[in-house]
């Protein structure tokens, strides 16, 4: 038995962490800028290499500022961030942040081990879903998405940072901003 299954677990596979498809790819746009704004990288779910350390990180991450401890818990929290009914007056501008936060949870969430991949993608879809049902192109989603950077507590002021991470990312050969809108997921 070698050091990892000693201790219950294993080298993790790059396959785990790296979008496979242009749907897989679709899905990490949604949460790219924030990925990057994070230090974590457009090329990997939620940002992150899936393996221990990581997981731990981004379950602690879930855990204090969305109250996820669970399966359970982060999709209830996706639920009610989709739902219009949640969303106060004024906070139609936000909508695409919020949107990018129940993606990026949910990539977290696959990190974490709480939801396999193919959770992810079937959860992800309905995310793709309400941000089709608002935004016509990758372009307008993002400026959508700064905008409610500058609403939200903790980096509204950050509003230029995500503009040029936005700008770096469209610049990408086979980054983010290049699979098709319409993609089916």
């Amino acid at each position: 038995m070698g050091l990892f299954g000693l201790f219950g677990g294993n080298k993790s596979n790059p396959e785990d962490s790296i979008p496979q498809n242009d749907a897989e790819r679709w899905t990490v746009g949604v949460y790219a800028l924030w990925s990057e704004y994070c230090g974590g990288s457009y090329k990997y779910f939620g940002g992150y290499e899936k393996n221990r350390s990581n997981a731990s990180m981004v379950r602690g991450v879930l855990n204090r500022d969305w109250v996820v401890s669970g399966k359970e818990s982060l999709l209830d929290m996706v639920d009610y961030i989709l739902k219009e009914e949640n969303r106060e007056a004024g906070e139609e501008e936000k909508r695409a942040f919020d949107y990018g936060c129940a993606g990026n949870m949910l990539a977290r969430g696959y990190i974490g081990g709480y939801l396999t991949k193919e959770e992810l993608m079937a959860e992800s879809a309905k995310v793709a879903k309400a941000i089709r049902a608002h935004y016509n192109s990758w372009q307008e989603y993002a400026q959508q998405y700064i905008t409610g950077v500058g609403m939200e507590s903790g980096v509204a002021d950050k509003q230029e940072k995500f503009r040029e991470i936005y700008e770096r990312l469209v610049a990408i050969p086979n980054g983010p901003y290049t699979v098709k809108w319409d993609t089916p997921l």
